[in-house]
């Protein structure tokens, strides 16, 4: 066992995230368990015993990395019913979720073809997702803080919004923009805010 950023880990847990680290890093098909095994700091024959074969040990890495989120925490156990703030909560967990799954992620999307479950799996959390916007942008419909959309629609392009930086601050780095995490959720909430929220509603707070 190691101590990593004051956390003790146990060996399937080193094993794991040194084996998600690399297949990120090369795919899964390009590196080998005796790579795996030597990155962590354990004999193959310790892999082999923790986890069987490689495609176990990406199995166990997908489901310790795809817990779901309680989105209804998220929105409406903390609701305000002001379509900024509750928004940015959203958006903040969304990131912070990501972010600490980004390998994952980034793996799902490598293996789209190979180890689709990958995708499926990690895809739980923004259906979830996707579900509860709907319920939440048609209650503030409902209450006259919201127009009349299609708020299927409306949520998910507030999801493509949120993984299109994501996926550019991964993939292209700085090479695409400086832009912080925290400047991005307040301008494009903002934004998306602009366009759904009620006039009237929008002109009482001036």
């Amino acid at each position: 066992m190691v101590n990593t950023n004051n956390v003790t880990m146990t060996t399937e847990e080193i094993i794991l995230e040194t084996a998600i680290d690399l297949m990120e890093k090369k795919g899964f098909k390009a590196v080998t368990t005796k790579e795996i095994a030597a990155e962590s700091g354990f004999s193959e024959m310790t892999l082999f015993r923790h986890f069987g074969t490689k495609q176990t040990l990406l199995e166990r890495a997908v489901e310790t990395h795809s817990y779901l989120i309680d989105m209804k925490a998220i929105l409406f156990d903390h609701v305000t019913y002001n379509l900024k703030d509750d928004l940015k909560r959203v958006s903040e967990t969304y990131h912070k979720y990501n972010q600490y799954n980004y390998k994952m992620v980034l793996l799902s999307y490598q293996e789209r073809h190979t180890h689709p479950f990958i995708g499926e799996q990690l895809s739980e959390n923004p259906k979830r997702l996707k579900l509860y916007l709907v319920d939440y942008f048609k209650e503030m419909q409902k209450r006259g803080k919201m127009i009349a959309c299609n708020v299927e629609a409306h949520a998910m392009n507030f999801l493509w919004m949120n993984l299109g930086f994501f996926m550019a601050r991964h993939l292209g780095g700085q090479k695409v923009s400086h832009l912080s995490l925290e400047t991005f959720i307040e301008e494009s909430v903002t934004l998306f805010v602009r366009g759904l929220e009620v006039r009237e509603s929008h002109d009482k707070k001036q």
